[in-house]
């Protein structure tokens, strides 16, 4: 604690935390960026894929089929559709809102407030996780956090320009995911409990109500016109409707609260802080919306939590900074608000504090030290060595496809194991023969359909001595596979291509 206390005293001492903080949030997220860390499933492999395909001209929804909202596949288009490029690109995105978040702890608390919000966030293993992906939820959650501090300038001078900046950033949140319209529904629960609490000017604030709906409405209009306003509510809401209640999945709500102890903090101080400062109501009903959405709905991933991180990161750092204080002030100062039975009450939130950063930090370096070479970067190159541009590749993993820059059939990129409608064998087959597919790289879900390997033989495709691929020395999978699955065997299936040489790949 003691260097704690000096990077809070003085200007220098808090640039130096600062830069130091921000420099660690860097480092984890890009060191070995394209190694093996962790994963969400084949999620990631899907938006690459998906991003690749509208760099060659295909659009999403009409030619495209996608469940997701478009923004990120447009962006990964714009940079090339590249596995490093995109990640890096998500990572200093990140770093980037935390930044931010850093900014807003100033506005409602100390430096100690701004250090800790930063610490929390550059180690929260959650969002560490995401950062170091092409991840939608990760992009979705730094817009947030970009929406966060034009909110609390709104809060402050009544600038109207401020909250459409913050409308504005919503809306590119909504449009990297739909989860991200989440945060709106949180500032507009706020606010109308604002003018039913408080005397406010109702006028204005109904007006300010609509100029931040319309400014978040402003990137999801722009979006429709050139993508189709059914094609993009087909995909983005309707096709998201039909997926299953998994009861189980509901641990990653408890996976995150555990490797994020901190954020506990202002859940069960909610009702004091509540009371404190319409900042941290407008906090608290946005981190509210967002953990009761989590509960209710079908599906809850470790990845989807990381929209929590921000708000409740930045209340967390207010809250710790406020039990330091109160640990260090003398007994029965000035003010008279101080007294053993307060500083007892502070020793368990910064107890907490400690060891959630150290819980989360420690996943996150185990990650980092144990991670090697990715199992799908060895057979994207494998793929990439032994087939051309032109020729269309499936595999049960498409970060596979995606990191050799190959094109896969529209209908086969989505081979999550929950999408709607489901992939069955009957279509897969149907695909493969349509597109006259060259190699197809069964791993993941594909070993999930037993005829499949069969079918191939039958129409012509050869694997290597009729064995399961597993080259030496084996490729690594990720080290911290949390709550997703492996990619099982691989067998590789060509035809019509190179495959003369089995070594390890250069």
């Amino acid at each position: 604690m003691g260097t704690f206390r000096t990077l809070t005293q003085g200007r220098l001492g808090a640039a130096l935390g600062v830069i130091l903080i921000l420099a660690l949030a860097l480092f984890l997220r890009l060191y070995h960026i394209g190694w093996s860390f962790s994963s969400n499933g084949v999620d990631e492999g899907v938006m690459l894929e998906r991003s690749l395909m509208v760099s060659h001209g295909y659009q999403i929804y009409s030619e495209i089929p996608c469940d997701q909202a478009p923004l990120a596949f447009y962006m990964g288009a714009a940079l090339g559709s590249d596995v490093l490029v995109l990640r890096s690109f998500v990572a200093i995105l990140s770093v980037l809102a935390i930044a931010t978040s850093m900014l807003a702890a100033k506005k409602l608390g100390n430096t100690s407030a701004v250090l800790l919000t930063g610490l929390l966030l550059a180690v929260d293993f959650a969002l560490l996780r995401e950062s170091r992906l092409f991840s939608l939820d990760a992009m979705s959650a730094s817009f947030l956090a970009f929406s966060i501090l034009p909110f609390l300038a709104y809060l402050k001078s009544g600038s109207r320009l401020a909250l459409g900046v913050s409308g504005l950033m919503i809306g590119l949140s909504t449009m990297s995911k739909l989860l991200g319209v989440l945060g709106l529904i949180g500032m507009l629960v706020f606010l109308a409990l604002e003018m039913r609490s408080r005397p406010v000017d109702r006028r204005r604030m109904a007006i300010d109500t609509a100029v931040l709906i319309i400014a978040a409405a402003i990137p999801v209009a722009m979006a429709m016109v050139a993508l189709g306003a059914g094609n993009m509510i087909q995909g983005m809401v309707l096709d998201q409707g039909h997926r299953g209640y998994d009861l189980g999945l509901k641990l990653s709500i408890f996976a995150f609260f555990a490797v994020n102890l901190a954020y506990l903090v202002p859940l069960v101080q909610a009702r004091s802080l509540w009371k404190r400062r319409p900042e941290f109501r407008f906090l608290l009903s946005v981190s509210f919306v967002m953990l009761i959405f989590m509960i209710v709905q079908p599906l809850t991933f470790l990845h989807h939590m990381v929209m929590l991180s921000f708000p409740l990161a930045i209340l967390a750092g207010v809250s710790i900074s406020r039990a330091l204080a109160l640990r260090r002030a003398p007994h029965g100062n000035a003010a008279g608000f101080v007294g053993q039975r307060d500083r007892w009450n502070a020793s368990p939130v910064v107890a907490l504090a400690l060891v959630g950063i150290m819980v989360s930090a420690g996943l996150g370096i185990y990650g980092l030290a144990e991670q090697n070479g990715s199992a799908q970067a060895y057979y994207s190159k494998l793929v990439e060595d032994r087939s051309s541009p032109g020729q269309w590749i499936v595999s049960g993993d498409p970060l596979i496809t995606a990191g050799a820059s190959r094109l896969t059939p529209p209908d086969l990129i989505n081979v999550a194991y929950r999408q709607y409608p489901e992939l069955t064998e009957a279509e897969l087959e149907s695909q493969i023969l349509t597109y006259n597919v060259s190699i197809v790289v069964v791993c993941y879900r594909l070993n999930d359909f037993p005829g499949l390997p069969q079918f191939l033989l039958d129409n012509g495709y050869e694997t290597p001595d009729g064995v399961f691929l597993w080259y030496h020395p084996v490729p690594e999978e990720p080290v911290l596979n949390l709550f997703e699955n492996g990619l099982g065997p691989v067998t590789i299936f060509y035809k019509g291509t190179n495959f003369t040489s089995f070594a390890s790949p250069a």
